[in-house]
């Protein structure tokens, strides 16, 4: 009776490890399947000559301006950082000095009055909550740099995101340029609930929308819109990070250089296909086929240098004379 007890117990244990697996405490659960992706765009074996070719000024500046900061888990921007890592990611705007059409805002950086932005979690932005030292405001950084707020004449606008378009009501003569996905989007708007809406302070007859969606390819990119007619700002339709995300090729005398906005977070997400998490972004399968995108441009353009939303690491990789950072 007691061999028989004994082979009854061994069997029931053995039941119970079978059903809840033999892995050892600790093993992670295996990886999620990546997205499915659409077959790339190829770049045509004259595009990195006609960047040259099609470009009619010469003289473009372009300075990145720290305005902020942020506060995530390091996994959230990509799955090679640790979720135990507290990562302070940049929240950058990008000052385009255009010889002939002035200056030019690749983004507006955070909102005059933060209020509850830099206490609180929020919606639709990951990054918050958001910190912004004294005199690092977007308009005092333009004003240190010698560029006042009725100087700027246009405002590109990545996202609707606070970190993005926080100030894009303080530059009275400037057109403010997004895509018209983004200002229709219904799920962007659904993210805004308890965000400051920018449509409350962005005057309608300012108001430059860009539907992306009809414009022609852009090297290994599905569209693009050339901003000034001029070869030199090229708006990149990167929807997927954000609903109707927004990037800009901007072609300088040293070589190209691409603004991913929300299209990319980290070097990770470009580089080494690395993910964010997959509640950071709208479409993670659109994200993957930017990312890969901007893997093949660079590939097609040597010269190209790619700046993330987020990680300013690609500008001390590649140095150039006519890119400055303002910390």
């Amino acid at each position: 009776m007691r061999g028989k007890s004994s082979a009854l117990i061994l069997a029931l244990a053995f039941s119970g490890c079978a059903e809840i697996g033999l892995e050892p405490n600790g093993v992670p659960p295996p990886p999620a399947p990546r997205p499915v992706l659409r077959a790339a765009r190829s770049a045509s074996s004259t595009f990195g000559a006609m960047l040259i070719a099609r470009r009619k000024v010469d003289g473009l500046r372009v300075e990145i301006l720290v305005v902020g900061e942020g506060k995530v888990r390091g996994n959230l921007l990509s799955e090679l950082k640790s979720p135990e890592s507290r990562l302070t990611p940049p929240l950058t705007a990008v000052l385009i000095r255009h010889p002939k059409e002035g200056a030019v805002l690749f983004g507006a950086g955070l909102p005059e009055d933060l209020g509850g932005l830099g206490a609180r979690r929020l919606r639709g932005s990951a990054l918050s909550p958001f910190k912004v030292g004294p005199g690092r405001d977007l308009v005092s950084r333009l004003e240190a740099q010698g560029v006042k707020p009725e100087e700027v004449k246009a405002v590109i606008l990545p996202d609707l995101a606070p970190e993005w378009a926080g100030r894009a009501g303080a530059f009275p003569n400037a057109a403010v340029i997004l895509s018209s996905q983004a200002w229709t989007n219904p799920k962007r708007r659904s993210l805004e609930r308890d965000m400051p809406d920018p449509r409350a302070f962005i005057p309608e007859e300012r108001l430059k929308l860009q539907d992306l969606s009809k414009a022609a390819p852009y090297g290994t990119f599905d569209h693009g819109i050339d901003l000034f007619k001029d070869g030199t700002v090229i708006l990149i339709d990167l929807d997927g990070g954000a609903a109707g995300g927004l990037g800009a090729w901007i072609n300088l005398d040293s070589g190209p250089l691409l603004l991913t906005g929300p299209g990319a977070f980290v070097y990770d997400n470009i580089f080494d296909a690395a993910l964010p998490d997959k509640n950071f972004v709208v479409d993670l399968s659109s994200f993957a086929w930017n990312a890969r995108a901007m893997r093949l441009a660079s590939e097609a353009a040597p010269r190209l240098v790619i700046l993330p939303a987020h990680d300013l690491s690609t500008l001390k990789l590649s140095p150039r004379p006519d890119i400055s950072l303002v910390p």
